[in-house]
């Protein structure tokens, strides 16, 4: 063995395992191994922190998935027999039922059943009953969602629980009812599920009589599920409204399918005691363009099972749901569709104008249209999306005397003096239109471009949540008003308008005096 050199600071190693010698470098100095020895150590800390805050994000996850399934009520993705929840009934909805003294009611059950429906006008005594078995007016739907995104480890797609199915929506008439008086329903389903009794006002189509309280209608779009979405829910509630008027763009699902389960349980507390009336928006369309994914039915198909099933289309002579019309306060509602055809040689086209031809102006003397897409309007955001529907509509809504035109789409409000083609009327026949997509949703307040842009038909506009209503105080006068959000709930509405027939009072405009109605004869 060779002897090396202690002053060279050098080591010899014999290697008895395997007869060999190994030569071991020379020692670094002290300094050196020091700052190696703090470099190891900081990279095992680094990488006890990185992993720590990885276990810390599945666990967030975890928890997250485990208490919005607790949250919203998730339909099984399979049916297991037995058991009070599976039918036990949710989520209802009403709407009026496009005759005097009916309504629709629907309601969500985790799996099929056969349900009645006992209803009334005394809560102690439900005289009438409709029964609706498996097979009759119930659906539901599924996602075709064959790519799972990259969270495949915590079961979930494109459209939410890998396998989501909703729940069955049932929808079933009711009446007669005694009009201008409370009404209550119960639901039973099978053996075992039995709502408690629910309570509504059902309010007449007519005006209200001499002597009576005017009919309160709420105004909203484009709501959401935010905290500005629940403040403009409980002040809507807080109106005691006959009836909610919807402009569209509901729960803001955008594909993701347990939204529209949140929504549901967010509103339940007023669409299960108001009749609620609403248009689809541009978000309740979710086709495959919209969300990359093939839901069973094609476009609209969640807000069509959910929604619009439950609306009075038949009766109004509707072949579709996403279009139709019904009387409630004196006011016939033509609720229009602004994402389906409505060309003049368009099936809505014809339903309207076959539609408008039969109101009868002593019953109802005021008339609202609703739309998603506003047809006038000054925002920075979606200029011209209601261009050609208004080329294709608006000659018709000015032919059959209609008042006043109800709109979202736009985040924030603004009210349009009476105009016919753009041109602020005097003395001639006009439409007055209303711009109410400010109830709150996430994608938050749209801007106004400065003040001295605006067009002489602009009367108001204010970029702000809110919400708006329409009182009915006879058959001359019906008001308009705008309620902000920010404001106290007692507070004076920050605009308003009087729709009296053949003139409009504005309060902002106290000097014009515009037509609102021009009969057709």
């Amino acid at each position: 063995m060779h002897a090396l050199s202690t002053a060279a600071g050098a080591a010899v190693v014999a290697s008895t395992a395997y007869n060999a010698v190994a030569v071991v470098e020379p020692l670094p100095p002290p300094a050196v191994a020091n700052r190696e020895k703090i470099r190891l150590r900081s990279r095992r800390r680094t990488y006890m922190h990185l992993t720590g805050i990885a276990f810390m994000v599945i666990a967030l996850i975890c928890m997250t998935v485990s208490i919005f399934q607790h949250v919203v009520h998730l339909a099984p993705t399979k049916i297991q027999a037995g058991g009070a929840a599976l039918v036990l009934p949710y989520n209802f909805v009403v709407a009026l039922g496009g005759e005097d003294g009916y309504a629709r009611v629907s309601f969500t059950t985790k799996a099929p059943a056969e349900c009645t429906v006992s209803f009334g006008n005394d809560a102690a005594h439900l005289v009438g009953k409709v029964s609706l078995s498996w097979g009759g007016d119930v659906a539901s739907y599924a996602c075709q969602d064959t790519d799972p995104s990259w969270l495949w480890p915590f079961a979930w797609s494109k459209c939410g629980p890998i396998g989501y199915h909703s729940g069955y929506v049932n929808v079933v008439k009711i009446g007669p009812l005694q009009v201008n008086q409370f009404a209550y329903y119960q639901v039973r389903c099978g053996s075992d599920g039995t709502s408690s009794v629910q309570r509504f006002f059902m309010p007449a189509a007519t005006v209200p009589a001499a002597g009576d309280k005017p009919v309160t209608l709420a105004l909203i779009g484009d709501v959401g599920q935010t905290i500005h979405s629940n403040l403009t829910y409980h002040r809507v509630a807080a109106m005691k409204p006959h009836a909610i008027i919807d402009a569209g763009d509901l729960s803001y699902a955008d594909c993701w399918q347990p939204r529209w389960d949140s929504y549901a349980n967010m509103v339940e507390h007023l669409s299960q005691t108001t009749p609620w009336h609403s248009v689809p928006g541009n978000h309740e369309i979710e086709g495959v363009e919209d969300c990359g994914y093939a839901m069973m039915g094609g476009k609209f198909v969640p807000y069509k099972v959910r929604r619009a099933r439950a609306m009075p289309f038949v009766e109004s002579g509707s072949s579709d749901p996403l279009y139709y019309s019904f009387d409630v306060g004196g006011v016939h509602f033509v609720m229009l569709s602004s994402y389906s055809d409505y060309s003049p040689l368009s099936a809505q086209h014809a339903w309207l104008r076959r539609d408008l031809s039969r109101v009868n102006h002593t019953r109802t003397p005021f008339i609202v249209a609703v739309t998603h897409a506003p047809w006038y309007q000054t925002n920075i955001m979606h200029q011209g999306e209601g261009d050609a529907m208004k080329a294709s509509m608006e000659g018709v809504l000015l032919e059959y005397g209609v008042h006043l035109v109800v709109s979202g789409h736009v985040h924030a409000y603004e009210r349009v003096h009476a105009v016919s083609s753009g041109a602020v009327l005097n003395q001639t026949c006009g439409i007055q239109y209303v711009v109410v997509g400010d109830g709150g949703n996430r994608e938050g307040v749209y801007p106004f471009p400065s003040a001295d842009t605006a067009p002489e038909w602009s009367a108001y506009r204010e970029a702000a949540y809110g919400h708006g209503s329409l009182k009915v105080f006879n058959s001359t006068h019906a008001q308009f008003q705008w309620h902000r959000g920010a404001d106290a709930a007692t507070a004076t509405p920050a605009d308003e308008s009087w729709l009296v027939n053949n003139q409009v009072h504005d309060r902002h405009h106290p000097e014009a005096r515009r037509s609102s109605l021009c009969h057709h004869v």
